[in-house]
């Protein structure tokens, strides 16, 4: 019996022993130092061509076009109010909803240089009762209808 005693005393004693030690360890286990903190996970982005694209003040700076490689890195493409393509840095970029939103100020994306080989955007026809057709600017006869002239 004494046996019995003595081993549990002794499995005791090291147990209170080492409580301490172990308590530090589960608590620097559970509780990450704010450096070490879990990284932040990568936000994920729907580019659909068309989304309209705002600076962060929420002005628009227009549609998006597409996303390339350009000289100062990764950067998209947008079609701006006056149909000129534009880039604009994706540094910064998220989402709220189905626009996107970017860095890039509104004059920042105004002042930069259109894009090669982008066309501008056509312009819709003038909504009126009678169709627009081309004209031929070197036909006398294409002029504008007038009064005393009926157009066909």
């Amino acid at each position: 019996m004494i046996r019995k005693t003595a081993l549990l005393t002794g499995i005791a004693g090291a147990f209170l022993f080492a409580a301490p030690v172990l308590a530090q360890d589960a608590a620097t286990q559970t509780e990450p130092a704010p450096a070490e903190a879990a990284p932040a996970q990568p936000q994920s982005l729907t580019l659909n061509p068309g989304a309209t694209v705002k600076s962060a003040d929420g002005s628009e700076l227009g549609k998006l076009v597409g996303a390339r490689n350009g000289a100062n890195g990764q950067e998209l493409t947008v079609r701006g109010a006056d149909g000129v393509v534009r880039p604009v840095p994706v540094a910064g970029i998220r989402q709220e909803g189905s626009d996107i939103v970017v860095n890039a100020s509104l004059s920042d994306f105004q002042s930069a240089a259109p894009i090669e080989g982008e066309a501008p955007a056509a312009t819709p026809p003038v909504d009126s009762n009678e169709p627009t057709e081309p004209t031929d600017p070197t036909d006398p006869d294409a002029a504008a209808p007038t009064p005393d002239k009926p157009h066909a």
